[in-house]
């Protein structure tokens, strides 16, 4: 069940890659995440030639022209620096990346869940994306997506590193 619902999840978000703007991407990068929160943009940006060992990953914040915050400051591969972890649930999944920057944890996530199991109704999908910071294994951060639509892209399940599933911090 877990690969069905990761499989339909990487198809979905392969779909619709095409037609997502870049956010803080360039044109000659790939994105693998994207949306806006309260009119900033938050992006998870890898070269063209992106794998697990070359190439690179990174997030920014901001705003174009106006980046506060990229990691890591230097274009490097993603081994070790960024994560993946996928969750398949009655109805739904979820897709978490994480990285460490100084002493938080960023976790950019999706999540898509069926809220209505009545038999005969419709099944009344909720989507939810965003980033979640902790430290010290505490949550200090919430920040959902403007956009419902924000869903990580199938680069990401090509080449970050894969690590288990942290239920605690999806809202």
């Amino acid at each position: 069940m877990f690969r069905v619902v990761s499989l339909f999840l990487l198809l979905l978000s392969h779909a619709s890659a095409a037609d997502q703007p870049l956010y803080l991407c360039q044109p000659d990068e790939q994105l693998i995440f994207g949306c806006e929160i309260e009119h900033k943009l938050l992006s998870v940006c890898a070269s063209a030639d992106v794998s697990n060992t070359s190439g690179y990953v990174q997030y920014r914040f901001g705003k174009p022209g106006k980046i506060e915050l990229t990691y890591p400051a230097a274009k490097v591969a993603p081994q070790g620096k960024f994560f993946l972890a996928s969750a398949g649930f009655s109805g739904g999944g979820a897709n978490i990346i994480r990285f460490n920057n100084s002493g938080y944890e960023y976790l950019v996530f999706d999540r898509m869940r069926r809220t209505n199991f009545t038999p005969g109704e419709p099944h009344d999908a909720e989507f939810h994306a965003g980033i979640v910071t902790r430290r010290y294994g505490k949550i200090t951060s919430t920040r959902l997506c403007d956009n419902n639509d924000a869903s990580v892209r199938a680069v990401a399940f090509e080449v970050l590193e894969t690590e288990e599933f942290d239920y605690s911090v999806l809202p």
